[in-house]
């Protein structure tokens, strides 16, 4: 009995003490257990290399959001780059034991816990070996004079240190909005935006959600397409307006037997943007002061007082828009066909019913997420889709969907809007199907084409 314990006790050494004796190599990591968020610790590493001779490397990686710099680096070359502490000796010290230090720095904003480990990497007759380092666990206490707000996993900060830095490059693009201010005059709430856009040039969304009982019109949307539906008031721009900030209006009125009430009038809204192929949006900041008519200096000074926080926005998606809103091209609707002014494609003779119309063999089936199709006509009277284009010879089946009054004919699926777009231009160049253009769906219902570039992180092409 005796033996057998013996062994097992051995066993379990071997295997706590197999990271810190590695090819005769033994590594020993000090440090204190917990660093404040904004402040240093040192990290004091001590190698027990024998006779080890020639080149030889340490390598550690700190998570994003930590810096390292040297204190005592024994005679290595030091440096700290891709959030990687390397020490570099050509040639190791000939003391059997190498002791060296440095600094790590937690960025203010971290909270969580990490583990950090390294790799003592060297030569030996010729052949690379290494030793690891037992991992170590580090609490990072939150540093008291930080918002709570402003606090960041330590597991998250890669990602929100890479969206704020997108956000930097759009510089301070927000939008703000001016109290609703009631005309009683008129019978409404006038609510105007400010938005500076400052390096935001296309693919901009203001959404802002509408109190029950209010229905909301444009006024002004600076070549913006304005739509409201399900309470949500909604401006997207393509190609925002050249000036660098700007203001748009709309009006709110109060539905049959709605009180106005100016105290109870609160909105809520977001606008979002692209930059760097990503969707970031930041909520929408209302201030108690006229926001019409401003210059340069007067926005500034209001910008001033703004704190913009901008998230990337994720691809959850409002459904619901006409066709009118579906593709830039839709903006010249073709003069030469009637529908085509309302559905911007080409148009089926009214009156005229194919036989065999009401097949169901060419229905348009849902599917699943965000993808596009396209439109190439659309008719009050269903036709046999397949018969009825047959004579273009198209790539693709032809499928049939009733959209808001009328039958849309419809041809592939395509994933990237880019791939879209060149069917609909070899659709041009190859047939009289020339007022084809682009919808967009999210699983199976029609969306705007913006809202899903926005989504899917995907730039327009003309």
């Amino acid at each position: 009995m005796n033996r057998f314990f013996t062994l097992i006790v051995a066993s379990i050494l071997l295997i706590t003490f197999s990271s810190f004796f590695q090819n005769g190599i033994t590594m020993k990591m000090d440090m204190p257990d917990v660093i404040e968020a904004g402040a240093e610790i040192t990290v004091d590493v001590t190698i027990n290399k024998g006779k080890l001779t020639g080149f030889a490397r340490f390598q550690q990686e700190l998570p994003y959001g930590f810096t390292a710099m040297a204190e005592n680096s024994a005679n290595a070359d030091f440096s700290f780059q891709d959030q990687k502490v390397r020490l570099i000796w050509l040639s190791v010290p000939e003391d059997d034991e190498i002791t060296f230090s440095y600094k790590i720095v937690a960025n203010e904003r971290l909270t969580g816990k990490i583990d950090l480990n390294g790799r003592f990497s060297y030569i030996d007759n010729n052949e690379r070996k290494s030793a690891d380092l037992q991992p170590k666990l580090l609490a990072i206490n939150p540093a008291p004079n930080v918002n709570p707000t402003m606090l960041v996993d330590v597991r998250d900060y890669a990602k929100t240190a890479s969206i704020e830095a997108i956000a930097a490059k759009a510089g301070r693009a927000v939008a703000m909005r001016q109290q609703p201010a009631w005309m009683e005059e008129d019978k409404m709430f006038l609510v105007t935006l400010l938005v500076n856009k400052d390096a935001i040039q296309k693919f901009a969304k203001i959404e802002e959600t509408v109190p029950s009982g209010y229905t909301a019109a444009s006024i002004d949307s600076k070549g913006g397409i304005f739509t409201f539906k399900d309470q949500v008031a909604k401006f997207i721009w393509m190609d925002l307006p050249v000036d660098p900030y700007f203001t748009v209006t709309y009006k709110l009125i109060p539905e049959e037997g709605v009180t106005a009430d100016p105290s109870s009038m609160h909105l809520a809204g977001v606008f979002s943007y692209m930059i760097n192929d990503r969707t970031l949006s930041s909520a929408i900041v209302e201030r108690n002061e006229i926001l019409a008519g401003l210059n340069s200096e007067q926005v500034n000074a209001v910008l001033n007082g703004v704190t913009i926080q901008a998230t990337e926005q994720q691809p959850v998606l409002v459904a619901g828009a006409t066709d009118s809103q579906s593709d830039s091209k839709t903006s010249t609707p073709s003069k030469t066909s009637t529908s085509s002014k309302t559905s911007g494609s080409s148009s089926i003779s009214p009156g005229r019913t194919v036989a065999g119309a009401n097949d169901s063999g060419d229905m348009l089936a849902p599917e699943s997420g965000i993808y596009y199709r396209v439109q190439i006509a659309a008719g009050h009277k269903p036709v046999n889709a397949q018969r009825y284009f047959r004579r273009y010879r198209l790539e693709y089946s032809v499928l049939k969907e009733q959209h808001e009054g009328w039958f849309k004919y419809s041809v592939g699926s395509f994933a990237e809007y880019k791939d879209a777009r060149d069917y609909r231009v070899h659709l041009g160049n190859t047939s009289k199907l020339n007022d084809a253009f682009i919808a967009a769906y999210n699983n199976g219902k029609r969306i705007i084409v913006q809202d899903a570039l926005m989504a899917l992180n995907q730039k327009w092409y003309k």
